[in-house]
């Protein structure tokens, strides 16, 4: 068993994560050689099929916001995950904390094998977790949320007695199933018109983390301590700047049939991932010698630019080059 550097580096998970969808998508198979990884830019040569190249640049947006109490806590996770023979990506909610320490770390993956799959291959990592309803005015009919509902809060509008306050700060992510998401709403509008609704009541809800799950390799937990606000977008937008003029002073050299461009940040959903609008609003120059461009974030692949098909040599139709 060869040793691992903890905690591990989470460009090279979405490189895995890249390339496993690379493979999947032109139905070829694909190789990366060793990688250099520099300053949040991980760069690599990838062989697909038997006679071609392509250089692939990932950029990690997510390296500035680390702190060193962040890294000590992921690095724990993932030596337990691979001490447990796991091998996943983990992707904590933005702005979840980490646990520490025990019982935290075995709680985590303890919730591996219970964990459910989504329609799209990823798993959900479920933690229960206790809401807190109070209503505060018999007036008006509205619930003010705090914590991971408060984006929920106009679910609740004129179906509640009266003005509630929600706490839901242990709740940082809601499970895919929109049938489990409409459940919860409905519990907490019937907990809202129960005859101690003036009292704080505590719900049942379930926080869900989601997984790739890589069968080999090891693990990686990724996120972003920070909650995101107008400043971390802001931050955002400069980070990707600069890591893209780093990215294009080490292009690999020589004639590869593609160069691909990956980024990688952090999501609390991927539907939400603010890193396509980040890119589409700068300056084209800079991302302007990929001819593939994706971004990776909630354990997703999302694909930005990518060539017509049967342009690239190993997408010809069978016939024509195809090895």
């Amino acid at each position: 068993m060869t040793d691992r550097t903890y905690p591990a580096d989470p460009a090279e998970a979405a490189l895995a994560l890249f390339m496993g969808w690379f493979g999947s998508h032109y139905a070829r198979s694909t190789k990366a050689s060793a990688a250099t990884s520099s300053e949040g830019v991980l760069q690599t040569t990838a062989t697909v099929g038997r006679r071609w190249s392509v250089a692939v640049t990932v950029v990690n947006t997510l390296a500035a916001e680390a702190t060193a109490e962040w890294e000590a806590a992921r690095a724990a996770i993932e030596q337990r995950l691979d001490a447990d023979g796991r091998s996943l990506i983990l992707w904590a909610p933005r702005g979840a904390p980490l646990p520490k320490g025990e019982p935290g770390v075995s709680q985590v993956v303890a919730a591996v094998p219970e964990a459910t799959k989504t329609p799209d291959g990823r798993l959900e990592l479920r933690r229960p977790v206790t809401l807190f309803l109070r209503r505060v005015s018999t007036e008006g009919s509205v619930v003010t949320v705090l914590g991971g509902l408060q984006a929920s809060w106009a679910r609740f509008t004129n179906r509640v007695p009266g003005s509630f306050q929600l706490q839901s700060a242990d709740l940082y992510r809601l499970p895919a199933s929109e049938e489990e998401r409409d459940d919860l709403f409905d519990r907490i509008v019937l907990a809202a018109g129960q005859p101690e609704a003036d009292e704080s009541q505590a719900i049942a809800a379930i926080d869900c983390w989601t997984a790739n799950d890589l069968g080999e390799g090891r693990s990686c937990v990724i996120g972003n301590p920070q909650l995101e606000t107008d400043e971390q977008s802001a931050s955002l937008r400069r980070t990707l700047r600069r890591l893209l003029r780093q990215a294009a002073g080490g292009l690999a050299e020589g004639s590869p049939a593609a160069r691909a461009l990956v980024v990688l940040g952090a999501a609390t959903y991927a539907e939400e991932e603010k890193l396509s609008w980040a890119l589409r609003g700068m300056d084209p120059t800079l991302y302007a010698g990929y001819d593939i461009i994706a971004v990776v974030a909630d354990g997703v692949v999302k694909v930005l630019l990518e060539p017509e098909r049967g342009t690239l040599p190993w997408d010809a139709p069978l016939g024509q080059g195809s090895s």
